[in-house]
């Protein structure tokens, strides 16, 4: 596995990759963390479905020359150290066992007007994994927006199989959701404002999929543009 060490000038990024492996197996959480990490969020429960509680955490480097000063407006400093998705199959003998490792999936606050994304993990009693972001800019967008990717665990792979969005205008109060089944192939926008009960409209269209995205394939949220969106 590859991350950076950043290095700034003015507001120029220059990555310099070195070789990080964590650990592949362990019996709890703290042996599957290396050292000089630290953990943002972790959640169990069976995603694949045989009885075992299985483990799903996202971490993140602390090394301090990753962090960038910034003298401008916004925050005081970003930390641009790498953040990994990590998830684990629990077995019969206690042993947890990694099936998926990303190093782009959880994005990073890389703008000092920009409120931390990464909103957390969920494991639902069904087994499907959600993962939660929350896009939220103190200067430069009046929207603010919060995103839950559902993916299970099907052919040896996480599939995409659901997503919401949930969009507002901080000034006028307009809303738009969306709501997206890519298993049963429909999609649902509902436009409102958060100053009346109830929906404003709420449109039902269907589309075709031929194969599902998959938490691998997706590689970095927010850039499959998709039936008009951007997810």
């Amino acid at each position: 596995m590859i991350h950076g060490r950043c290095k700034r000038t003015g507001w120029l990024i220059r990555l310099e990759t070195i070789t990080f492996i964590p650990n592949g197996e362990g019996s709890s959480l703290e042996e599957l963390i290396p050292s000089g990490w630290k953990i943002l969020d972790n959640k169990t429960g069976d995603l694949n479905q045989d009885g075992f509680q299985d483990l799903a955490f996202v971490i993140q480097d602390t090394d301090p020359d990753a962090f960038s000063l910034n003298d401008g407006f916004g925050g005081d400093t970003l930390d641009l150290n790498p953040r990994l998705l990590e998830i684990y199959f629990g077995s019969e003998s206690g042993v947890l066992k990694r099936v998926l490792q990303s190093d782009q999936f959880i994005i990073r606050k890389d703008s000092p007007t920009m409120d931390e994304p990464f909103a957390g993990l969920e494991i639902t009693e069904k087994g499907i994994l959600e993962v939660q972001f929350h896009i939220w800019h103190s200067a430069g967008s009046w929207f603010t927006s919060n995103h839950t990717y559902k993916f299970r665990y099907q052919d040896n792979q996480f599939a995409l199989i659901g997503y919401d969005w949930v969009e507002a205008h901080r000034a006028s109060g307009d809303t738009k959701d969306y709501s997206i089944n890519f298993l049963a192939k429909k999609m649902e926008i509902t436009l409102g404002n958060y100053t009346e009960d109830g929906p404003g409209s709420v449109e039902s269209i269907d589309f075709e999929l031929d194969q599902l995205k998959t938490l691998e394939s997706m590689g970095k949220p927010f850039e499959w543009e998709f039936e008009g969106i951007i997810l």
